[in-house]
């Protein structure tokens, strides 16, 4: 069995970057990747986990620890453990996680998911190909 990372660790976060630009469905699902270049925090607040990344031209570029000012970001997303779970095994859609309010925007234009919901379903539910531990 692969070796787990945990959760938003930055271990795990390098792991996902090549996971994410090779998930075909993804990158396919912006409206226009090529103008997709955005600096975003996901967190998972209740347990004080926060991770930031950079998107190039619909590709993770950077994805780490907390590293650019509040201001640089473009987009701040939060959601609770299981939430986050439940996107990466496909259970539920990041989307209707997004419009039952289990999925926050903290900061950002909700038409970024609109436009991306393709994106952005299929970028959660890629975080499901990276091994993960749960327990965080």
């Amino acid at each position: 069995m692969a070796e787990e990372f945990k959760f938003f660790s930055p271990e795990w976060c390098e792991a996902a970057i090549p996971v994410v630009n090779s998930h075909e469905a993804t990158i396919q699902g912006f409206k226009d990747a090529s103008t997709f270049s955005h600096r975003m925090a996901f967190t998972c607040a209740e347990r004080g986990l926060v991770t930031h990344m950079e998107w190039k031209e619909g590709k993770v570029a950077e994805w780490s620890g907390p590293q650019y000012d509040e201001s640089d970001l473009w987009l701040i997303i939060d959601a609770g453990l299981a939430t986050w779970q439940a996107a990466a095994s496909g259970a539920s859609e990041g989307g209707k996680l997004l419009l039952a309010g289990k999925i926050k925007f903290k900061k950002g234009p909700m038409s970024a998911a609109i436009e991306n919901a393709g994106a952005f379903n299929n970028f959660l539910s890629s975080w499901g190909m990276v091994p993960t531990d749960w327990d965080v």
